[in-house]
């Protein structure tokens, strides 16, 4: 093995491009000795250096970070405090990447089964899943940690069929809205959905949903957006109005919760 190496050979020899060597000369990560004609001339210590910087950016570091690494003279436990908070820095962005392709996944099964959907319409379901973690935590916190379990807690398939549900019923309340409230076909679907919605709850949650306060109402309608524009959000609210006032609870349903409960 020489003891020099011109840059070229030490991009060849370590498969760090040419380019990246520039950069950490210039950041004073990796400076090679020069040549009087100023061309960079690398050795064995270089190499040597090359692959610290190398193992510690595996590690996640980031290059200002490797660089103050390098300069301690041994490692110590301090070390060790460094190793576990970016291996908490790491897990939280896998986490965002895991959150972040399921997501991508989910909007992908509602674009090759719809083929078109509007633009209040997608946005508004990337925004609802983006913010699902928040959604739980105050469904949880006001309603019931069953729903929460129920809503949120499923497998992707399962989730990816709630939204086709959503979907399906947003897409009946715009062609419906431009009808009355009241009419056989807006009641059936209504009613389809309300029970739907039912196998959710538990007798808790409806319970707690009662005695909502105004604010409380106000948040859970800012954590869970509506793809609906007044004309609309008017209609679905006298077409719930028109359900609620022709059938009780009892009759659309018992909660899921309990009816397991008694199973």
């Amino acid at each position: 093995m020489k003891s020099t190496y011109m840059i070229g050979e030490f991009s060849e020899m370590t498969g760090i491009p040419v380019r990246t060597l520039h950069y950490y000369d210039e950041a004073d990560l990796l400076k090679p000795s020069r040549q009087a004609s100023g061309h960079r001339i690398y050795t064995l210590d270089d190499l040597v250096k090359l692959q610290k910087i190398l193992s510690l950016k595996s590690l996640g570091f980031s290059l200002a970070q490797v660089s103050e690494l390098l300069k301690l003279p041994q490692y110590d436990q301090s070390l060790v405090e460094m190793l576990k908070l970016q291996q908490q820095s790491l897990q939280s962005k896998r986490e965002k990447i895991d959150e972040s392709l399921e997501l991508i996944s989910r909007i992908m099964t509602i674009m090759e089964s719809e083929q078109q959907v509007d633009h209040p319409l997608l946005f508004s379901l990337i925004r609802n899943i983006s913010q699902e973690n928040v959604q739980r935590e105050w469904i949880a916190n006001h309603l019931s940690e069953y729903t929460a379990e129920t809503l949120f807690d499923q497998p992707e398939e399962t989730q990816k069929k709630l939204d086709a549900k959503t979907v399906s019923f947003t897409r009946d309340v715009k062609r419906l809205a431009e009808g009355p409230p009241d009419s056989q076909e807006a009641e059936s679907i209504v009613g389809a959905y309300v029970k739907w919605v039912m196998t959710y709850l538990d007798q808790q949650a409806i319970d707690n949903f009662r005695n909502l306060n105004e604010e409380q109402v106000a948040k859970l309608d800012q954590l869970v957006e509506m793809p609906f524009n007044e004309t609309e959000t008017a209609w679905l609210d006298q077409a719930l109005q028109h359900y609620f006032s022709k059938y009780s609870l009892s009759e659309i349903g018992e909660p899921q919760y309990d009816r397991g409960k008694r199973s």
